[in-house]
């Protein structure tokens, strides 16, 4: 059997635990009983998705006539104990239905409980439990991934999780196809997107972007560009504000990404390789805005040189990597 501590010492010493009754222990997991109360207290899991969209899922109205052998699943939950501390790990949505009321409460509460090692090992245990019936959509990732970085978001725009395809031309460099790593790219960690562009999205936020002039690539553009210079945030403020300007026939490229999106209205605005491309002519837009208005190629009809979005992304990698190193080392 591995060597963990045994329940009484690495729970009964945490602060504020709740009492709990341990029916059998197998050393890296064992069972044990609480009441409705402690469960719904116990702090939820890192990675937890939006729970009150959960409860508005259709199924539960089946859970709430259930009887029998089904009501008695309800009450078996997943936790996870890590450095003496419980955390929900399935079982968010049913604390808080029967916290509400609207989910008949059993008299106990039945946990299987992992030992965890360390943090990587909770924020899997999440992936590992994550049922068919209630399996992960993209939107529940999205806001998950949001939680776990305490991300706090007002707009309206970026708390969808239909940022999803933005983050991963920002992070991959494209939709679909080859990435900036030379891989297919179709499988892609939204958590590590997140992560990787929280300081932008905190940043964007402040600008409060609207939905019908940031489609999917002027979003990436904004992610890119903000990690690269924080001092481009005034070109998307501009942008979201729509105070673009037009001289003699000729747009500034505030006004050239405003009707490069104009003209994605036209069209499927879905089909993603419109969407990477919008996103490189919206980092040549930016480059030309830095020049300032001086500048050749400043005024023009709105077509700008695409950006290398591969070459971007890498650049964008690099320039994190070497500041999480500096602040480490400092």
């Amino acid at each position: 059997m591995p060597a963990f501590k045994s329940l009484s010492t690495s729970i009964s010493n945490a602060q504020d635990s709740p009492p709990i009754r341990v029916l059998a222990d197998a050393g890296r997991s064992y069972t044990a009983e609480l009441s409705v109360g402690d469960w719904i207290g116990l702090a939820d899991h890192p990675r937890q998705r939006d729970t009150q969209r959960q409860a508005r899922k259709g199924h539960w109205q089946q859970v709430r006539i259930a009887c029998g052998a089904a009501l008695e699943s309800t009450r078996w939950v997943i936790a996870a104990e890590l450095d003496g501390q419980l955390f929900k790990v399935d079982g968010h949505t049913r604390a808080l239905l029967w916290a509400t009321g609207k989910l008949p409460a059993p008299d106990a509460v039945l946990a299987t409980v992992y030992r965890c090692r360390d943090r990587s090992e909770l924020l899997e245990l999440h992936a590992a439990f994550d049922t068919q019936a209630a399996a992960e959509t993209v939107f529940d990732r999205v806001t998950g991934a949001f939680r776990e970085q305490r991300l706090d978001l007002k707009s309206k725009r970026l708390r969808s999780g239909t940022i999803a395809d933005a983050l991963s031309i920002a992070t991959r460099g494209v939709a679909r196809g080859e990435d900036a790593e030379g891989g297919t790219g179709e499988e892609w960690n939204v958590y590590e997107a997140v992560e990787l562009f929280a300081p932008e999205l905190r940043l964007l936020d402040t600008v409060s972007p609207q939905n019908e002039v940031f489609y999917t690539g002027v979003l990436a553009a904004a992610f890119l560009s903000l990690a690269l210079d924080p001092a481009n945030l005034d070109f998307f403020r501009l942008v979201s504000q729509a105070q673009g300007e037009t001289r003699d026939g000729t747009v500034d490229p505030v006004a050239g990404v405003l009707a490069n999106v104009a003209r994605l209205k036209n069209k499927s605005a879905r089909f993603r390789r419109d969407q990477e491309r919008l996103c490189a002519t919206t980092l040549g837009a930016v480059q030309a805005w830095r020049e300032g208005s001086g500048s050749l190629g400043y005024w023009s009809s709105g077509k700008y040189e695409p950006v290398n979005l591969v070459r971007t992304v890498r650049q964008v990698r690099e320039a994190k990597l070497v500041k999480r190193l500096t602040t480490a080392a400092s």
